[in-house]
């Protein structure tokens, strides 16, 4: 298993969070490559995709600027399926860890993150495409 930089990763759930927030999309599968991360969303485009980049951008960013701090709980799936989005935990997974950025950002994740939102940098949003109707992709970096 190839290890995913704890920034990028951060980063990762920040936009995950955000697209959800904003545009109710879900995240179905990222990638890590390099200084690359590659992201697809399922969302229902509203606006046009250059908007719904730049507010996601914009949005992402104003979060990791809060200098949040990065913490760790684990529960039970019974008492976290109804609270949480599980879509991409394995249905055999019982005990589940949730990483915590800040009070809002709550995902289940197993990997390795920063301690505090101020040592991932800016994420910059490189390329963006959809690729189906309801689905598009988008890659990002981070910049210092």
């Amino acid at each position: 298993m190839r290890k995913i930089n704890p920034k990028q990763h951060s980063a990762e759930h920040i936009l995950a969070s955000v697209f959800n927030e904003l545009f109710k999309a879900r995240i179905t599968d990222t990638r890590f490559k390099d200084k690359k991360v590659r992201c697809d969303f399922h969302l229902n485009l509203n606006s046009p995709l250059e908007e719904v980049i730049q507010k996601a951008e914009e949005e992402t960013n104003k979060i990791i600027a809060k200098n949040l701090p990065v913490t760790y709980e684990e529960g039970k799936r019974e008492k976290l399926v109804d609270k949480y989005s599980l879509h991409r935990v394995p249905k055999e997974i019982k005990n589940i860890r949730l990483v915590k950025i800040g009070e809002e950002i709550v995902t289940p994740c197993r990997g390795e993150h920063v301690s505090n939102t101020n040592e991932i940098g800016k994420i910059k949003i490189r390329t963006f495409n959809q690729i189906k109707p309801d689905v598009i992709r988008l890659t990002f970096v981070l910049e210092n």
